[in-house]
């Protein structure tokens, strides 16, 4: 069958998962980008991961919520804003974590982050082994189940995504300024502790909100590469923003065929898609400065 010829019934199948990935591929980016101008991009190696062993722990525990256990029984799948206080639970702490943590450490911070990534991916594989439920859903949540949203996780995910977004947009000069020069920031007399905080929030909700819906596969691939291919390309920060959701949003666009014809896992599709276009925007910045 066709893409073209077939495109009612795909629709029909995929259309609440096409959204999602719409949604996801347009906004991560933000959050990555902003983590790369503030040069914390091995921040977001860890906290995904985090947001997973969240889920994970989620899971672990529904067994001690009866009327969500038998939610789960009936629908066959937990109650997805169940999971997103797990996930961006511990996404909102690890990033709260780390930010302490690494303004306090001296030397090389890449060695906590791959300590820590490494704990939580333990974290994650040993709470799903102990979970009534977490035998059957392991795959699904380490891959990521955006194939199997249903309407209520879209709409939560896109209100989580929402949210995050107007704050990046609206604070955003402020961001920017604590970003390059935190103590500049702090003698114009910026909210710069409750930007910090709601920006962790944020994002954590924004990053929890992906990886339980698209996986953390696909929120690794967001968070980073589009920023890459963005740089390569952008003449200055309005540019970079605005190049950030286009690339996620046609990387997460270029894997629906690509999933679909060849029957590859949506997730890793997106993030094969990302790079292909991170390497191509590498290449045309290149050839750009010869210009």
């Amino acid at each position: 069958m066709g893409l073209i010829e077939d495109f009612d019934l795909y629709w029909e199948l995929f259309a609440t998962s096409f959204l999602a990935s719409i949604v996801v591929g347009v906004v991560l980016p933000q959050v990555g980008g902003m983590m790369y101008l503030r040069r914390e991009s091995f921040v977001g190696i860890a906290v995904p991961q985090f947001a997973a062993a969240g889920v994970a722990l989620g899971l672990f525990l529904l067994p001690w919520f009866p009327s969500l256990q038998e939610s789960f029984l009936d629908h066959g799948h937990p109650p997805l804003d169940y999971l997103l206080v797990f996930a961006a639970g511990a996404a909102c702490l690890s990033m709260l974590l780390f930010s302490i943590v690494l303004k306090r450490q001296r030397g090389e911070p890449g060695a906590l982050l791959a300590g820590a990534f490494a704990t939580a991916a333990a974290l994650a594989i040993l709470f799903l082994d102990g979970s009534p439920a977490g035998n059957n859903l392991a795959e699904t949540v380490l891959r990521g189940a955006v194939l199997l949203l249903d309407e209520h996780g879209l709409w939560l995910l896109t209100g989580v995504c929402l949210l995050t977004m107007i704050f990046i947009m609206a604070a955003r000069r402020s961001l920017l300024a604590i970003a390059f020069d935190c103590d500049n920031a702090i003698a114009m007399r910026l909210p710069v502790a409750w930007l910090e905080l709601a920006q962790m929030m944020l994002f954590g909700l924004a990053i929890g909100g992906g990886v339980m819906t698209v996986g953390p596969v696909l929120v690794f691939g967001l968070l980073f590469l589009p920023p890459l291919a963005a740089s390569a390309l952008a003449s200055g920060l309005r540019s970079f923003q605005i190049l950030l959701s286009i690339c996620g949003l046609l990387s997460v666009l270029a894997a629906w065929p690509l999933s679909i014809e060849f029957d590859l896992p949506y997730g890793p599709s997106a993030v094969i898609s990302a790079a292909a276009l991170t390497l191509l925007c590498l290449g045309l910045g290149r050839l750009q400065r010869r210009a």
